[in-house]
């Protein structure tokens, strides 16, 4: 994959369209040696406290979970198209139960910036410092549909990373 360093300011990111069709991988861990990679099909890219900030959402019950609050960072991962399958076995495998990175053919490298790794097989990875996390809770949903999505109680947690370096193929170039 010949990916390039892209600056921040010259990313081209549609945030209604980056998670379709099948979901994007968030990793996260010490180091490649100690991370999981999970998909996620749900997130934010925007200004937020005036610097460039992706949110990911990761439940409590999933081991990536477990690796997130304790790691300083994470990354955003988009997959080519061809790697659908891929995507299915990291979003329904657990990684308590085993090597998802084996399981699906996936490759971690080191990031440039953060401890976390990134996907070798990836045309587009985010590095991102964690600023914050905030817990959902029941009582904040003003709208009960949304609720509903959660009937098993099992709520997200949001993490607010820092978007610290950028490499991706030049589709993600703003010329």
């Amino acid at each position: 994959m010949d990916k390039q360093p892209i600056p921040v300011a010259e990313l081209l990111l549609q945030p209604f369209t980056a998670f379709e069709p099948a979901g994007i991988l968030l990793v996260s861990g010490a180091d490649a040696l100690h991370a999981n990679p999970m998909t996620i099909g749900w997130g934010m890219f925007g200004i937020m406290w005036r610097q460039p900030v992706v949110m990911v959402m990761v439940r409590h019950s999933r081991y990536t979970w477990q690796l997130i609050t304790q790691a300083p960072d994470f990354t955003v991962n988009w997959l080519p198209a061809a790697s659908a399958e891929a995507l299915r076995i990291c979003g329904t495998a657990s990684g308590r139960a085993g090597d998802k990175f084996a399981a699906s053919g996936l490759t971690p490298v080191a990031g440039s910036l953060v401890a976390s790794p990134v996907l070798a097989q990836s045309v587009l990875a985010l590095e991102c410092r964690t600023l914050y996390r905030a817990d959902l809770k029941p009582e904040g949903f003003l709208d009960p549909s949304v609720l509903g999505m959660y009937a098993d109680g099992d709520l997200h947690d949001l993490f607010f990373g820092l978007v610290v370096a950028a490499a991706g193929i030049e589709a993600f170039r703003r010329k």
